[in-house]
């Protein structure tokens, strides 16, 4: 039996997010409370696993066990009501937060994880962590992930099966862009024991 257990309970991105405390008012550096736990589901039953440092979309089956993504509510300034709300991304435990910005001697921007403690991006100044930072929107019953940094550019997954998560500016047929967040409810360690 998967020590992870999906309920299949439709959330809200309005129903946790009212829930999450922004981290930084006026300045002034406030507690944040623990980040929520979701597994990201793509199209084609496809589910979010980091593989070797990659993360990947790989089909869903029962052996497979979804990596757990540790989603904050950023202290951005609210964006335009179109673009969503803005969040950070985690995965390992919280240790790698998910990062948007151009490769060197490429001219688009690319998906990366940096080892940052997610707990830690809730303190910077927008500058500082606008790379962290992803615009979560509702389309129909999923949602789309866009980079604060990168206007236009989405986080997203192939047709194909076990391929890299990556961002495009052009979604369609090879290129998909909806997710669909999936709460965990029963986790082996929580955050705080795991950043100790």
């Amino acid at each position: 039996m998967s020590s992870l257990e999906n309920s299949g309970v439709k959330m809200n991105s309005e129903d946790w997010e009212k829930d999450e405390f922004q981290c930084c008012s006026g300045g002034s550096k406030l507690k944040c409370k623990e980040p929520k736990k979701f597994n990201l589901h793509a199209q084609f039953q496809q589910v979010l696993v980091l593989d070797c440092g990659i993360l990947k979309a790989v089909p869903d089956r029962k052996h497979i066990h979804p990596e757990i993504f540790f989603v904050l509510a950023s202290h951005l300034p609210p964006a335009p009501k179109e673009k969503g709300s803005p969040i950070f991304l985690a995965v390992s435990k919280g240790e790698l937060c998910l990062y948007c910005d151009k490769d060197k001697g490429k001219g688009h921007p690319s998906l990366q994880l940096k080892k940052k403690k997610l707990m830690e991006l809730g303190t910077l100044k927008e500058q500082e962590c606008r790379h962290f930072i992803f615009y979560k929107s509702k389309v129909g019953s999923q949602y789309t992930l866009e980079s604060a940094a990168h206007p236009g550019w989405f986080m997203c997954t192939s047709h194909s099966p076990n391929q890299p998560v990556e961002v495009t500016d052009k979604a369609g047929k090879k290129k998909h862009i909806e997710f669909s967040f999936h709460p965990v409810h029963k986790v082996e360690t929580s955050y705080m024991e795991a950043s100790d």
